[in-house]
């Protein structure tokens, strides 16, 4: 072999090696690439599950907060619950529930056990005469109560990530029967 084509090889050896070198670089830059999009995936992911979290506490105060059969539920207020998430406080928002009343349901005194102490309130009379029947059973007339069902919303959002979360959650209450559902 002549010295001129052993130059020529490795100058054709030097040309490839020098593009499977920035072949293997855009490799590797893809690669830290991808994984620094996983990683910010990952993080607002978590993000919004701590969010998401946040919202279901403050729900879960409101509900809390609820005394039956004395509190009437159309009358709680809107208000900012704080609630801390691992490392993180959030203040939760919670709409007011005056109009979120979904539907009301009477209940029937023969649904009602008079041997429970949540159930007593709930007989139409004090005299139990005009509840239990002659044949030991209970009457089907409405009740003093009834069932009502609700939606709580809360919405927050996280300043540092612009992660934002708005929950609903659907309760149900016995309340007296002269409780409106607006």
């Amino acid at each position: 072999m002549s010295t001129s084509s052993r130059r020529r090889q490795r100058g054709a050896t030097l040309l490839i090696g020098m593009i499977m070198l920035v072949v293997l670089t855009l490799l590797v830059l893809f690669a830290i690439r991808s994984g620094n999009t996983n990683l910010r995936i990952a993080g607002n992911m978590q993000t919004q599950a701590e969010v998401g979290a946040a919202a279901q506490q403050a729900i879960e105060q409101v509900i809390e907060q609820i005394k039956l059969p004395t509190t009437d539920i159309s009358q709680i207020k809107a208000q900012t619950v704080t609630v801390p998430v691992g490392n993180t406080t959030y203040n939760v928002a919670v709409k007011a529930m005056g109009n979120k009343c979904l539907m009301e349901i009477p209940v029937l005194n023969s649904a009602l056990n008079p041997s429970n102490a949540n159930d007593v309130p709930c007989f139409e009379s004090p005299d139990e005469d005009k509840v239990i029947l002659s044949d030991n059973t209970l009457s089907s007339k409405p009740s003093a109560c009834k069932t009502q069902q609700w939606e709580i919303e809360a919405g927050v959002t996280d300043t540092a990530t612009g992660a934002n979360v708005s929950q609903v959650q659907g309760i149900t209450v016995r309340v007296p029967a002269t409780t409106t559902c607006l």
